[in-house]
């Protein structure tokens, strides 16, 4: 970027579409980037943060090593692409009690289709109830989760597995 004097005006151009990852209960809540360093590319549409980094918006927390947000021609939110040790999401969907937590080497949100792809050392977990597997796909709209294991062995010469913790409903307490 040649003139430094438009960065906090494009970093807040660039934030304001990321409504879409927020529910209902947080778009009107400021969001807030935190990293080390960010490269702006106007003309490809992305933001490349590293180092760190920490995006927040109401429920939403997004953490990484590395961040790219994309952008579409209009600056709309268009995806998401967060990578690291543990690349972190977390969100508290509307009616529920419990945020829905993500954790993986690889995640990657798509705002438009609102889902949520976990890749390498995946896990999805709410209130008691966690996912894992080596990809995992959680569709917030329908509030669904697919979930596979790895198509290579992890050293005892068998394909990961799906691993899968679910927790009783709660009984009506009257009768």
């Amino acid at each position: 970027m040649k003139n430094r004097n438009y960065l906090p005006f494009l970093l807040a151009c660039l934030l304001l579409p990321l409504q879409a990852l927020a529910l209902s209960t947080d778009k009107d809540k400021a969001m807030s980037i935190e990293a080390d360093r960010v490269d702006i590319d106007d003309e490809k549409g992305t933001s490349t943060f590293r180092g760190n980094v920490v995006m927040t918006r109401g429920s939403v927390l997004i953490k990484g090593d590395v961040v790219v947000v994309y952008r579409d021609k209009e600056k709309n939110l268009d995806k998401v692409h967060s990578t690291g040790d543990l690349a972190h999401f977390q969100q508290r969907p509307d009616g529920k009690p419990d945020d829905v937590i993500a954790k993986g080497r690889e995640l990657f949100y798509d705002a438009v289709k609102e889902l949520l792809i976990i890749r390498r050392q995946g896990e999805v977990i709410q209130g008691g109830d966690v996912f894992r597997g080596e990809h995992i796909v959680y569709d917030s709209k329908r509030d669904l989760v697919k979930a596979r294991g790895s198509k290579s062995s992890s050293g005892n010469g068998k394909k990961g597995r799906v691993q899968m913790t679910l927790q009783p409903g709660k009984k009506d307490k009257k009768k």
